[in-house]
């Protein structure tokens, strides 16, 4: 497996959102099958046009993962979205998506260090923020496992329901002020 992180292009835009989709109802189809809300939820969202937006969008750094051209995940950045409560740079990871087949292998751990060095060589070194919806225990222990601590709770609405989210953010780094 020769694996490579790298910044998305226009061209990866289909394969954007068909990962996308297949991580997202993974995810949060527990129990239950799939509604007309969670299908319209997911088609609006997850589409080529709407990731060829975030690439051009200066306001985004779309980094992804691929093994010999074949995309395995990615890590969507929102470089201006300032996480609640911290007085310091941050810069929040909307989404941290990878392949279920692919888990377990040290990736995500790959594909989140990938963010952080770019986070760092952004002006402020922002330290990274995200939010994991509440019942997602394996991310939860995943973040954990790499020193991300729980900084709070924050609600994703989607067909009039709030589901609870909490909000983990990055250590500061080694030396630097508390």
């Amino acid at each position: 497996m020769s694996v490579e992180i790298r910044s998305a292009r226009r061209e990866d835009a289909a394969c954007l959102a068909a990962l996308s989709i297949q991580v997202w109802l993974n995810t949060y189809l527990v129990g239950g099958g799939i509604r007309r809300g969670i299908a319209d939820y997911v088609l609006s969202e997850f589409t080529p046009e709407n990731f060829t937006a975030l690439i051009a969008n200066p306001a985004y750094q779309l980094l992804l993962m691929e093994d010999d051209g074949h995309l395995l995940g990615y890590a969507l950045l929102k470089l201006d979205s300032a996480c609640q409560g911290c007085d310091f740079p941050t810069m929040e990871v909307e989404r941290l998506y990878l392949l279920e087949s692919h888990t377990g292998q040290g990736l995500g751990r790959r594909l989140l260090e990938a963010a952080r060095q770019w986070a760092r060589a952004q002006d402020g070194q922002p330290r990274l923020w995200l939010t994991v919806w509440h019942g997602n225990a394996r991310a939860i222990a995943f973040y954990r496992r790499v020193d991300m601590l729980l900084h709070g709770e924050t609600h994703f609405e989607l067909e009039g329901a709030r589901h609870l989210n909490y909000v983990m953010l990055d250590p500061a780094p080694v030396g630097a002020a508390a």
